[in-house]
């Protein structure tokens, strides 16, 4: 008995420690300062629509102002993200994708970045096993 709830709790332990994180998706919205000043409007309050649901950060300072918003399903696309509705102000609500002047899937940038060093790294090696050296 002790040796079958031995091996289910080692197996239970296996199990939690393999076990992947939950898929999340990063989405890096930038928006433009006169588009912004425009309609009356900062990333900090279209920030306060994802706060609740999602994890943001706002950005800001010297360059254009940005909102990174982390949403807890990996299959969402940058449609999806553009299409959410957003509150500008108290009487006005517009789909993100009129607002962002940008929106990045991060995850998908990453992988393709990934596949271009791959491929420069595959290139590098290639150069070197062609170069031969003759002598007369």
């Amino acid at each position: 008995m002790k040796t079958v709830i031995l091996a289910l709790l080692l197996l239970g332990l296996g199990q939690v420690s393999s076990a992947k994180d939950s898929p999340e998706k990063t989405f890096l919205i930038i928006f433009n300062e006169a588009e912004l000043k425009r309609i009356q409007s900062s990333p900090a309050k279209v920030e306060l629509n994802f706060l609740k649901t999602f994890e943001t950060k706002a950005y800001g300072g010297n360059s254009e102002r940005a909102l990174m918003v982390t949403v807890p399903f990996a299959d969402w696309t940058v449609c999806e993200m553009g299409s959410m509705v957003v509150k500008i102000t108290d009487s006005k609500e517009v789909p993100l994708e009129d607002i962002a002047f940008r929106i990045i899937d991060m995850d998908e940038c990453q992988e393709n970045f990934k596949a271009l060093l791959s491929k420069t790294e595959d290139q590098k090696q290639k150069k070197k096993i062609a170069t031969i050296k003759l002598t007369l």
